[in-house]
């Protein structure tokens, strides 16, 4: 493992992606991030303080190209787990790239694909207090608790946990990873507004599918979605 530690940088996602002899478990990891993104070119808020960072995993061509869009769910799925071992407190898994602590959100994934590598790039509310214009919407581990973390620490072990996921995911153990997912689904039973590329539908949430797509009751339809926008409908 090659780790890349900033003071600050743009973004540690666009640094990867940009790294002519990029390998597999490139770490780069980043106090402050000015341009950091999320999913659909959301702002992340990085703040010092938060666990802000990307790592590299290798394209395997023995699998096919569609299980790779599990592979949020599979990241979110094993930054939940990491997260319980260091705080095992109550964190859900928003369908497809967040998760949540006490109905605010906690982490943020955003998963790229350059060439035959795919770049992870992760930010965890740890340490910081300062949340500026998420603090109604953010949480952090320190906010919790009142205890400060290694944050080094905290990000290796994320992404050691990540590895021995994604074997477990090679090896055909989905299903039960889906099982565990379904049960700290954040969206279930809520009410939700889904914003697509070319239309907005609201609808109750339910589970989260074997193929990655969200099962959504709209009207007497049941949909699925695999991609948008996703808000909860205010009461």
């Amino acid at each position: 493992m090659r780790i890349y530690r900033f003071d600050e940088i743009d973004s540690t996602n666009r640094f990867l992606r940009e790294k002519e002899d990029i390998l597999e478990k490139d770490l780069a990891i980043a106090k402050i991030q000015n341009a950091g993104r999320g999913r659909r070119g959301n702002k992340w808020v990085s703040t010092e303080g938060a666990a802000l960072f990307s790592f590299s995993l290798k394209h395997d061509f023995q699998i096919n190209e569609e299980e790779y869009m599990k592979l949020p769910l599979l990241v979110g799925y094993s930054l939940l787990d990491s997260l319980k071992k260091i705080e095992n407190l109550d964190y859900k898994f928003k369908w497809t790239n967040d998760l949540y602590l006490e109905e605010k959100k906690i982490s943020g994934i955003l998963v790229e694909k350059i060439k035959d590598y795919y770049v992870i790039g992760i930010g965890i509310n740890v340490n910081n207090l300062n949340l500026e214009e998420a603090k109604d919407r953010g949480i952090s581990l320190r906010e919790k608790t009142g205890k400060e973390y290694d944050l080094e620490k905290v990000i290796l072990t994320v992404v050691s946990d990540f590895f021995k996921s994604f074997e477990e995911f090679k090896n055909g153990n989905w299903n039960e990873i889906l099982e565990k997912i379904n049960k700290v689904n954040y969206l279930y039973g809520k009410r939700i507004n889904i914003v697509t590329f070319d239309k907005e539908e609201s609808g109750i949430a339910g589970d989260i599918l074997e193929d990655g797509t969200l099962e959504v009751f709209v009207g007497n339809e049941i949909k699925r979605y695999n991609i948008g926008s996703i808000h909860i409908a205010k009461k």
